[in-house]
């Protein structure tokens, strides 16, 4: 987003819940006013940080982070879901065995390789193809099309 603060000053520097608002566009404000396309003057700062703080994960170090070196303005809004979502993927697959990690692998991504595989599963290439052979073996996998540009079909 370009566009520093209006008086050229550094947001970071600010108490961001009391940055005064300033039209850089009387005209354009007026427009988007009247079109009601434009809320109140002055409260998105204060809206960002509220909608964060009330969501359950929130954490301090989390807080959004505004920025501004006169010219440019930046807002970084963290992933409230990545270390819950992480922690969530961790526990799943503890508690799966690896043929049924294979398989489910295989349907959220079916042209995954063997070497993908084993890279993902943290197991060896070797590891991989055993249980893959068990897995066509029994029919519960199926290759479709040819090794290079083929793709897995899970039963």
């Amino acid at each position: 987003m370009t566009g520093g603060m209006f008086d050229g000053s550094e947001v970071q520097l600010q108490d961001i819940r009391h940055v005064p608002s300033k039209l850089r566009n009387p005209i354009l404000a007026d427009v988007f006013g009247r079109m009601r396309l434009m809320e109140r003057r002055g409260s998105g700062f204060k809206k960002i940080l509220d909608a964060y703080e009330a969501e359950e994960r929130y954490k301090e170090e989390l807080k959004p982070v505004f920025y501004t070196d006169g010219y440019n303005f930046f807002l970084t809004l963290w992933n409230l879901n990545h270390a819950y979502d992480k922690a969530q993927n961790k526990a799943q697959k503890s508690q799966m065995t690896d043929r049924e990690y294979i398989l489910l692998l295989l349907k959220e991504n079916p042209s995954l390789t063997q070497v993908e595989l084993s890279e993902m599963m943290d197991k060896s290439r070797r590891t991989v193809q055993m249980l893959m052979k068990e897995l066509l073996d029994e029919g519960l996998i199926e290759r479709i099309g040819s090794k290079k540009i083929g793709s897995w079909l899970v039963k």
